[in-house]
């Protein structure tokens, strides 16, 4: 068994597996008990992309059902069902055309994002249907999709740049709506926001590495009624936070960076403030603290960060 996606689920005392040997099936892992106790048969011509919760904190709660994406399929998986496929028929979009579904978030109203291999992005207010918004992709996969609670936001990671897109809409008969519930007239669609690192400091960074860019998947700060302001990724070394005041006002370089001697893996805020930065590193889990990420300049590029800098290990 080679568990590759995880997932919380049920008040975060169980997770979901998949096991990259056979990605038709995921397994429930119960936390307390250390144990695979169930398994879950979506179909053997649907290879499972990705899973997500039903809404944006529905791991916090009891909720038995979670969303899955495959390449060309949004659906619905309840553990409850008596047959051996979990997958919910009625909740079941299936797309003839190869979409390439590479992505999937949730706001916390239950609105679904799916994005692609070409960087399409769909807003959905529920599965079984069609999307009411599509986005024009720039041509690069969508490695990563997250939205802010509300869904004014949608957050894509790509190769070597994030995009913002604002998801509301701003004028007309659905003004202060947002594309995941009604869809923008033709001349109204969003133009995402390209997020990018200077070439400079791209310079300086690669000079250091001997790699190009590759982000992780970005985050917001999220939490229970916490407004997003900032945004979290990585790419080897380097943890990257932009500032989204700072993008909405245009400022040149709207982000600080902070270097490790090791490859960061994974990164996300702690829940429900900004303040602090967990960090998945090859061999650590740390905790950072926000304050600890410089402007970019040569020296904050090249010099090196040990362990000294680390503000708390999580045990």
């Amino acid at each position: 068994f080679d568990p590759d996606k995880i997932m919380l689920h049920t008040e975060d005392r169980a997770l979901i597996m998949q096991n990259s040997k056979n990605t038709s099936q995921l397994y429930k892992m119960d936390l307390e008990k250390g144990k695979v106790i169930e398994e879950y048969s979506v179909g053997e011509d649907i290879p499972v992309v990705e899973f997500n919760p039903t809404s944006k904190f529905g791991q916090m709660t009891n909720e038995q059902t979670f969303l899955g994406i495959s390449k060309n399929g949004l659906f619905k998986i309840d553990p409850r069902l008596s047959s051996k496929n979990k997958l919910v028929e009625s909740e079941f979009k299936q797309y003839k055309t190869k979409t390439n579904f590479t992505a999937m978030t949730t706001t916390s109203f239950g609105n679904v994002a799916v994005a692609s291999k070409t960087g399409e992005i769909r807003l959905y207010d529920r599965l079984g249907i069609n999307a009411k918004t599509q986005l024009p992709g720039l041509g690069e996969e969508i490695k990563g999709i997250e939205t802010s609670s509300d869904g004014r936001w949608v957050l894509a990671t790509c190769k070597t740049y994030l995009l913002l897109i604002d998801a509301k809409i701003k004028s007309g008969k659905y003004a202060n709506s947002t594309g995941f519930m009604r869809s923008f007239s033709k001349d109204s669609k969003p133009i995402p926001r390209r997020l990018q690192i200077s070439p400079q400091h791209i310079a300086y960074m690669q000079q250091q590495t001997g790699n190009a860019l590759d982000f992780t998947k970005a985050h917001f700060n999220t939490g229970i009624d916490a407004k997003e302001t900032t945004i979290i990724s990585s790419t080897g070394p380097y943890v990257v936070q932009w500032s989204l005041k700072k993008i909405l006002r245009g400022d040149k370089d709207p982000y600080l960076i902070k270097k490790y001697v090791l490859n960061v893996m994974a990164e996300n805020f702690k829940f429900g403030t900004d303040k602090n930065v967990i960090l998945a590193m090859t061999d650590d889990v740390t905790m950072v603290n926000k304050k600890s990420f410089k402007k970019p300049t040569r020296e904050t590029l090249v010099g090196q960060i040990g362990k000294n800098s680390i503000v708390k290990t999580i045990e």
